[in-house]
């Protein structure tokens, strides 16, 4: 019967009982009690003791007025079985230790038997067939790859079995918490150090960075992009060229799309968005290409954009026999559209590469020959790229950082494609915090939906779903939210809609209710049940900090205990790195 149930009853009975139900209560317990001691000291002196439980009682209730020799207070016959008073006031310490370390042990268990009762949450043998160690190691295995089969994605523990939780490599994530809920010292920061293949890591703060650099350091070569030198001067920097590769019109058309994304020319920002958007990718499509095969620099594509007329990439695509067909007519048309239609796309395209405009982003993105990241080698060497970027920057860095990993999930795919089974191994692991702000990724939506499919684990992290919904949609945020078979929410969330669709998904159960009534017959009890949510969206918006609801595919609701990385396997080697004189760089 549920917590309401008995509640019920209890309120219905009558007070008369209460009291007889009490005081017997109490005659018991202080009659065992006091038998209890005697015992115990009679056992110290190696007597023999027999005591009724009223002489218990009369011996323990009159202990006041004996306190200089306990044993006057029980009977005569009893007193010769007895020891002096410190042996009586020993015995009695140590009776109260039992009784109050038995009290809290049946404290204890009777509260995880009540959680473990929680109906409409996953059962133990529920957890151990979907999110054990030995069931996400095997979700979607090709046959006989060792390898993957460690590859798997802690998330925790379970409030109410203590099963370890984990979710499997080939799975997708999405992560939603508010600023300030643990997402980084519960999740990120642990999942960058276990990713077992090539990292990126999206950031608006260096904190992911300094916790896991030594320790990725170690794992493979590291390279940071930090336009805002956020994270200092001493870590590793990132040098790559946007038109790199764009002598392929499909890269070109990518790194474009890539670009005019991280630009935020979304329907809440601009009217028409779609239309103005996709007048930017076409213009810096043919810029793209145009400079990869004349072989010319960033610089150039900034000073294109700056003059609308400038004939420099319409005669590159016009005499270039390995121009795509028909974009230098689209170019030209462009430029040579109304000039209030021009300017509104050269706006737009100025936009998307903004970031140049520091002298730093465009040197880090003019590398000379053989100088550039060598994306298909830093896969091979499980690499570990960081993307940095405030908040407040995200309007200039978001589309560099946008084309740079629309670029390498190109080179993983690419990569997955050409093996024998189609699949990254050991994979590339996404994660992605702070997406909707640095990294928007416009293939985000479908990266969610099949990119475990070739290896790229993707863990998107939101502080709520209104971010996705401004960023990519409503479809957009829709096709995320389903996309991901692996969700987990934090305790803080405030939208109302957002908390009952994720209270909807656990469903409701039958709460019986008792009800008891009187006639002339006498009492009466009858049980009914009514229909109440699994998981109120109150318990998820008050969730307590470092425990997070996990809705893993068809799995009931799971409450986790998240471990948080100073109480991991690596707190020692990071707390080594945070107190090193300088971090590691490796190139």
């Amino acid at each position: 019967m549920s917590g309401n149930a008995r509640g019920s009853m209890l309120a219905d009975t009558e007070p008369l009982e209460l009291v007889v139900a009490g005081a017997l209560a109490s005659v018991a317990l202080i009659g065992g009690v006091g038998w209890l001691v005697a015992q115990t000291a009679a056992t110290v002196t190696g007597g023999h003791l027999t005591l009724s439980l009223a002489q218990s009682i009369r011996g323990l209730i009159g202990w006041h007025r004996h306190l200089s020799d306990p044993r006057r207070a029980f009977p005569l016959s009893a007193r010769r079985a007895l020891p002096g008073p410190a042996l009586m006031y020993l015995a009695v310490g140590v009776v109260v230790a039992v009784v109050v370390v038995g009290v809290l042990v049946v404290i204890r268990i009777t509260g995880r038997v009540r959680t473990s009762r929680r109906r409409g949450y996953a059962t133990g043998a529920e957890i151990r067939r979907a999110l054990s160690r030995t069931a996400a190691a095997r979700r979607g295995l090709p046959g006989g790859r060792s390898r993957r089969r460690r590859s798997v994605i802690a998330l925790g523990v379970d409030l109410r079995t203590r099963q370890p939780l984990f979710g499997a490599a080939e799975d997708s994530y999405l992560y939603l918490g508010p600023p300030r809920s643990g997402k980084g010292v519960h999740l990120i920061i642990p999942q960058t150090i276990d990713a077992p293949g090539a990292a990126l890591v999206t950031a608006t703060r260096p904190d992911t960075l300094r916790h896991t650099l030594t320790l990725r350091a170690a794992h493979g070569p590291v390279m940071v992009f930090d336009p805002q030198h956020l994270a200092g001067d001493s870590v590793p920097r990132l040098r790559w060229a946007p038109q790199h590769g764009c002598t392929d019109p499909l890269t070109a058309i990518s790194r474009a799309r890539a670009l005019a994304a991280g630009a935020q020319l979304s329907p809440a920002s601009v009217t028409d968005a779609a239309f103005w958007q996709g007048m930017t990718e076409a213009v810096l499509r043919c810029y793209l290409h145009a400079a990869a095969l004349d072989g010319r620099s960033m610089r150039d594509v900034l000073t294109w954009t700056a003059r609308p007329a400038d004939p420099t990439p319409v005669r590159i695509l016009r005499t270039n026999p390995d121009a795509a067909p028909g974009w230098v007519e689209e170019l030209t048309a462009q430029a040579a559209a109304d000039p209030r239609q021009r300017d509104s796309v050269w706006a737009g395209v100025r936009r998307a590469v903004d970031s140049l405009a520091d002298p730093r982003v465009l040197d880090s993105c003019s590398p000379p020959e053989g100088d550039a990241i060598d994306l298909t080698g830093f896969l091979h060497d499980h690499g570990t790229l960081y993307l940095l970027g405030t908040t407040g920057a995200q309007l200039t860095v978001a589309p560099l950082v946008t084309a740079l990993v629309e670029a390498l999930l190109e080179v993983a795919r690419t990569t997955a494609g050409a093996s024998t089974d189609g699949f990254l191994d050991p994979g590339l692991t996404l994660l992605l915090d702070e997406a909707a702000n640095i990294a928007p990724i416009p293939s985000l939506p479908n990266l969610l939906a099949d990119g475990g499919g070739s290896g790229i684990t993707a863990i998107c992290v939101l502080q709520s779903l209104a971010q996705a919904r401004a960023r990519w949609g409503q479809a957009g945020a829709d096709a995320m939210w389903d996309a991901a078979t692996t969700k987990v929410i934090l305790g803080g969330l405030a939208h109302a809609e957002d908390l009952q669709r994720i209270s909807q998904l656990a469903g409701d159960i039958d709460d019986p209710v008792a009800t008891r009534t009187h006639g002339s017959g006498g009492a009466s009890t009858s049980v009914a049940p009514r229909r109440l949510p699994a998981l109120p969206a109150q318990a998820v918006r008050t969730l307590p900090p470092g425990h997070a609801l996990i809705l893993a595919r068809r799995t009931p609701p799971v409450e986790a205990c998240l471990t948080p990385w100073w109480n991991g396997p690596h707190a020692h080697a990071i707390c080594a790195g945070l107190t090193a004189p300088t971090p590691v760089a490796v190139s």
